[in-house]
Order: C-alpha cells, then structure tokens, then sequence
C-alpha cells in the first residue's frame, strides 16, 4: 500500500507536466496565429478567420490544460488571508472543502459539456469547419484531469500528508 502512493503521486505529476508541455506549446501557437493574423491585415488587407477561430481554440485549450498542473502544485488563484490565520486544523478542512469544491465544480461543468454537446456536438465551427466534439475537446480533458489533481490532493489530505498551497 505504501508503493502505491507514491506511484499514483508520480503519474499525476507526469500527466499534469505533460499538460503543461502542451500549454506551453500552444502559447507559442498562439503568438504564431496573432502575429500572422495582424501581418495578414495590415500588410495584405485581409482577414484570416481560419487562424482567428485557431487561436481561440489553443487559448481554451491552453488554459483549460495548464490548470491541472497549477492546482498540483497549489499555484492556482487562491484567498489565503483568512486560511493562514487559521489553526492546522482548521487549514486542513479548509483545504479539504476547497478540494470538495473544486471536484464538483469539474463534476458539474463536465455534466454540463455532455448535455451541451448533445446537441452542439454534431456542428462543425464555422471558420475551420472542426467538429464542436473536438474544439472542446482540450477543455473536457484539462475538467477530467482537474477531477483527477482534486481528487489525489483528497486522497492526500485524507491520509493525513500535506499538499501544496
């Protein structure tokens, strides 16, 4: 039981660094798409609404895969003022019901995408012409591995080791 933790610690850690690779791609993606939308524009005088609907989807993508990683590590946005006054205790369920709230707000928004893509899944966008199912298909899986980050970060509270804040 004790190999198992740390097992499940280090493939969390591969899969939200591997997310966080693709983010940082996909901010490289999105200087790219700009850069050439605003030469096409002033150089050329014309629009490009394939690479304007592109960056939107690295943008969503970006920020959906990156946030997994950051809740890792306790870098995402936090109030803390009030929790570090606390005592360890109180920390802990205070920490305890933000990880609660963050895994049903994944749980929610998720329910959310299904019932959305019910019927918004069969269209395709309207300037690459992309299945819906797949331009949000970066956010469906940064949600699945937010669960995911939650859900371990529970798991170590629940066994009584820190997380990072």
């Amino acid at each position: 039981m004790n190999e198992y933790k740390p097992i499940v610690g280090r493939a969390v850690t591969w899969l939200t660094q591997a997310c966080l690779g693709v983010a940082m791609v996909l901010l490289v993606l999105i200087a790219v798409l700009i850069v050439t939308q605003v030469v096409a524009r002033n150089l050329f005088d014309t629009g490009l609404p394939r690479v304007d609907e592109a960056a939107r989807f690295a943008g969503i993508a970006m920020v959906y895969l990156a946030a997994p990683f950051l809740l890792l590590r306790g870098q995402h946005v936090a109030v803390t003022l009030l929790v570090e006054l606390l005592p360890r205790l109180g920390r802990r369920l205070c920490l305890v019901v933000g990880e609660l709230a963050t895994l049903g707000f994944c749980v929610l928004t998720l329910y959310g995408f299904y019932r959305f893509l019910l019927r918004a899944g069969r269209f395709a966008t309207p300037a690459m012409g992309m299945p819906n199912l797949w331009f949000y298909m970066p956010a469906l899986v940064g949600l699945i591995f937010l669960a995911v980050v939650a859900a371990y970060r529970l798991g170590l509270l629940a066994s009584g080791r820190e997380v990072e804040e």
